[in-house]
């Protein structure tokens, strides 16, 4: 007999079940909820959107860690970061992680989408809840294909036994289906126009356009994706004009009107794992780096995150940014300079840095931050438009307009032609260690991904880059060279979820250069 998942644990009061998708095959839905008895009011559906919320994460290490501008600032690299700098295998469990934990959203997104469907709900309550429903499977949708490549793909309720024989669907399928999805969200005239802050966190028309807009370019539609950005540039409520930087990252302003989609944490109630990924580790600096960080009230966590030097060293002076991007070094209150090992970045530390404009009075506690994760932000969609625009036109007036309104912020000259090497840098100094798909994916799909770093030796010797970094990016390089051309840019289907498909005849195959 077909078994439908569950939905809902009353257990958790806010939250979806996030089991696994193995467990989660396994799991007895006796006395919790279905998606046949939920959604009975407003207040049932809007609980269910805040599991799909809660699902919202982050490109993290994955993102950053492996490219041009990002390297961990731990020894040794811990092992759920290793596919991040290219050493994984088809078994590795942050592989399955991933794949496992954005199956799970998904599901939960289909469900959620079958029970309003056959909910008595107001025409209101529902196509509101809907909208929103269909841009976080979107979402996940999208990670999925420029993560792994082609994935299995449904929309319906799951079913054990379809689940178990489902095969791959074409990635540039999947995402089409999701623009139409998109579109149909926004068509609904249910998402709120005003900003995100305004709306309880929650997805507005605005971060619709802007995870369609994503969509477009990973698909090189530029048209497409240019009218989107121009829409949000120009319309909404977080434009036209970007404000002091530092703002952003300031201490209350944790609801930054620039931000167009995000997740938000209450300190005190969430353990913000993301920002505590910036903070230095111990182990990886002296006594003098240490004493500099007890003064400036860092502590130590993880530093998952810090910058290449090559990287850190192409900053202008002139540039705003370089001050809450950049921190290499700190004067001790005994008068002597610490200089660090790795560079870190104060904007993401919570703590009284940058020293000349702190961006907090108090730092964070430990392993807390009320700092959002922010997904999608104007700047970036600023930054996108200039490149749909380049793509479109080339140095066209309109193309320099965007970058330059970027440019302009940072206290940096206009530029009065524009080159594709011109937006990666600006993509790389406005967005560093942010972005709703991190530095990596901007070098996949700009297909520089395998030359930027079997460059990266030479450039972080020749910046005088720590010694350990300096072996952290020979590695990367040496993994990245030892396999075919693309292997990389993708990474391998689970071996887990591949046995079970063979198990019972099913059709899921391994990513060609990984088997």
């Amino acid at each position: 007999m077909k078994t439908k998942y569950i939905i809902l644990s009353i257990l958790t009061g806010v939250l979806f079940i996030t089991t696994s998708c193995e467990e989660f095959l396994e799991e007895d839905p006796k006395g919790l909820v279905t998606p046949d008895t939920f959604f009975q009011n407003e207040d049932e559906a809007n609980l269910a959107l805040n599991g799909l919320q809660n699902g919202i994460d982050h490109p993290e290490i994955q993102g950053h860690i492996g490219t041009d501008v990002g390297v961990a600032g731990r020894v040794p690299i811990a092992a759920g970061w290793l596919p991040s700098v290219y050493d994984t295998s088809v078994d590795a469990a942050p592989v399955l992680t991933r794949w496992s934990n954005a199956y799970t959203n998904i599901r939960n997104a289909n469900l959620v989408l079958a029970g309003l469907e056959k909910s008595s709900l107001s025409d209101e309550v529902k196509g509101r809840a809907i909208a929103q429903a269909l841009f976080y499977r979107a979402n996940k949708y999208l990670f999925l294909v420029y993560t792994y490549g082609d994935v299995p793909y449904w929309r319906d309720e799951l079913i054990i036994e379809e689940v178990s024989l489902l095969g791959k669907t074409d990635g540039e399928v999947i995402i089409s289906e999701m623009i139409e999805d998109l579109d149909t969200a926004i068509a609904s005239g249910y998402l709120p126009t005003s900003r995100w802050d305004q709306n309880e966190g929650r997805p507005t028309v605005w971060a619709v356009r802007m995870l369609k807009a994503y969509c477009h370019i990973w698909l090189k539609q530029w048209q497409e994706a240019r009218t989107e950005l121009i829409e949000i540039t120009t319309n909404s409520p977080h434009g036209p004009d970007l404000g002091p930087y530092a703002d952003m990252y300031r201490e209350g302003n944790e609801l930054h009107p620039e931000i167009i989609f995000g997740r938000q944490y209450l300190i005190g109630a969430d353990n913000n794992t993301y920002h505590n990924q910036f903070h230095y580790n111990s182990n990886s600096e002296n006594g003098p780096t240490r004493q500099a960080m007890t003064e400036t009230g860092v502590f130590s966590r993880a530093a998952s995150i810090t910058l290449r030097k090559s990287f850190a060293d192409t900053y202008d002076d002139n540039d705003v940014r370089k001050l809450y991007n950049v921190w290499d070094s700190h004067v001790l209150e005994d008068g002597s300079t610490a200089t660090f090992n790795w560079i870190y970045i104060p904007k993401m530390m919570r703590a009284n840095i940058p020293v000349s404009d702190p961006l907090m009075q108090n730092a964070d506690p430990n392993n807390q931050s009320s700092q959002p994760i922010r997904l999608f932000v104007l700047s970036d969609a600023y930054l996108l438009l200039a490149e749909a625009e380049f793509m479109i036109g080339g140095s066209s007036t309109a193309a320099l307009a965007a970058i330059n309104k970027v440019r302009e912020r940072a206290n940096l000259p206009d530029l009065t032609t524009l080159t594709i090497q011109d937006i990666r840098n600006e993509r790389a100094w406005e967005l560093t260690a942010e972005g709703y798909w991190g530095r990596k994916v901007d070098l996949i799909r700009w297909g520089i991904l395998e030359s930027t770093v079997q460059a990266l030796p030479a450039a972080e010797t020749a910046a005088g880059a720590y010694s350990v970094a300096i072996s952290y990016v020979q590695d990367e390089a040496d993994n990245i060279s030892s396999g075919p051309v693309g292997k990389f840019q993708v990474w391998p289907i689970p071996l887990n979820e591949i046995l079970k498909s063979q198990d019972i005849g099913g059709a899921l195959t391994q990513n060609p250069l990984w088997d």
